[in-house]
């Protein structure tokens, strides 16, 4: 979901994390590789960084701002909220085993999906070729879309107005309408299907997973190349195996 920020905000905060994401999200940055990337002047990034820095929130070594193990710590609190990291990781390497694809299980956040663990067989990871990123879209993915067939759509609408509908394939569902459309008919069923709205040649079923109140936590999904998977296997087989996993990692959170 989006929270619904009616207070004031401060610029200056906003431009603090701003700059610690793009640390994060290369692994390392100088001063002067920020500053081709942040619209401030050089001393207002200086001034960010020194207290991003006095709040241990980076380190510095040899002149490149990392993100510091702190941060690591402040979000292994997070996932005490979510399925222990053995129940996720038993789960999804059975899934990924049982389908011999890849499988992962993501975080729902603020209308996006954050990765928490994926898993692939030799095979599948072979194939797919493809890196795992920490952040995805709701409107291309399996579990993604899922969890928006479940939404209310007036939140449906304000995730899409937040994020867009960016296309990352030709497949991709960047008209709010069809995506309605498309919702409308997944609300029928248990599970989504994507058919090359990731990735070139990727197809992926995915579904929510609930916690013991019935709100939703995150998603679940499975899939591999259509070279190797038709989305009649999907279909039938994935999505037995999947929801089948999904019920045992809800089990650990009820």
């Amino acid at each position: 979901m989006i929270e619904n920020v009616t207070g004031r905000r401060l610029k200056t905060t906003q431009a603090s994390l701003e700059i610690l994401s793009l640390i994060l999200e290369h692994d390392g940055l100088t001063l002067a590789e920020l500053d081709t990337m942040v619209d401030s002047s050089k001393s207002s990034i200086c001034s960010h960084l020194n207290t991003l820095l006095e709040s241990r929130y980076l380190v510095k070594r040899d002149g490149v701002y990392r993100v510091s193990f702190r941060v690591a710590l402040l979000g292994e609190r997070a996932r005490h909220r979510y399925p222990s990291d053995e129940v996720v990781e038993r789960v999804v390497d059975e899934l990924a085993d049982a389908t011999g694809q890849e499988a992962n299980f993501t975080i729902f956040e603020h209308g996006r999906l954050l990765m928490c663990y994926g898993s692939s067989t030799d095979e599948g990871r072979d194939a797919n070729g493809i890196r795992y990123r920490s952040e995805y879209h709701l409107h291309n993915t399996a579990a993604g879309k899922a969890i928006l067939s479940e939404l209310d759509r007036d939140e449906v609408a304000s995730i899409v107005d937040h994020w867009g509908l960016p296309r990352e394939s030709e497949g991709t569902i960047t008209n709010a309408d069809r995506l309605f459309d498309a919702l409308d008919e997944i609300a029928t069923q248990e599970y989504a299907v994507v058919d090359e709205e990731f990735a070139p040649n990727l197809i992926a079923v995915g579904a929510p997973v609930h916690d013991g109140d019935g709100r939703i936590v995150g998603g679940l999904s499975v899939g591999g190349p259509k070279y190797q998977v038709d989305m009649t296997r999907l279909e039938r087989e994935f999505a037995d195996e999947l929801l089948n996993a999904v019920e045992s990692l809800e089990a650990a959170l009820s």
